[in-house]
């Protein structure tokens, strides 16, 4: 009889513990970037739109070409993290418009996840320049130093002598 209250008391509890581990495992969405539903495509014309149209249909852009040909990227993404994992992008979409030097829309290209490309970055360091001390360096390093002149134990210096001359001052 002991033992099956204790059950029933294990029970009680172990379901609502396993509960509030497992909604932990929920997975979240988060939606960011250029957040718009229309068709990008549908509502430019390739050499008809010019920028103020373009952003008057769409808004601005996420971003603009700083080099080459005017350029503006229409960015969203979606990502989504399951409990304390890496977060993974789940979709990806880039609108690029190009524009001409009269500012009519020359080029619409529209990108996904797929298109992407993967690359590794380089994990060199520069070296700097100087000693690179070690812990003991470090900690005696300053020992003898901070003494003033005409203190017990430090060095006396006459008043215009440079430290480490020549005695007398020279």
């Amino acid at each position: 009889m002991f033992i099956f209250q204790n059950i029933k008391n294990f029970s009680a509890l172990a379901l609502p513990c396993l509960l509030l581990a497992l909604s932990g495992c929920v997975s979240k969405t988060d939606k960011g970037g250029f957040v718009n539903d229309l068709d990008i495509a549908n509502e430019v014309i390739v050499g008809q739109t010019t920028r103020d149209e373009v952003v008057e249909r769409i808004g601005s852009p996420s971003s603009k070409s700083t080099f080459g040909n005017e350029s503006w990227y229409y960015i969203s993404d979606s990502i989504e993290t399951v409990a304390f994992f890496k977060p993974e992008i789940t979709d990806q979409r880039v609108t690029r418009i190009e524009f001409d030097q009269a500012g009519v829309v020359t080029n619409v290209q529209q990108l996904s996840k797929k298109d992407r490309l993967e690359f590794d970055t380089v994990n060199r360091t520069t070296p700097t320049e100087g000693h690179s001390m070690t812990i003991m360096e470090q900690l005696l390093g300053n020992v003898g130093r901070f003494n003033s002149p005409g203190s017990v134990g430090g060095p006396t210096r006459r008043p215009g002598s440079v430290p480490g001359g020549a005695p007398g001052g020279f």
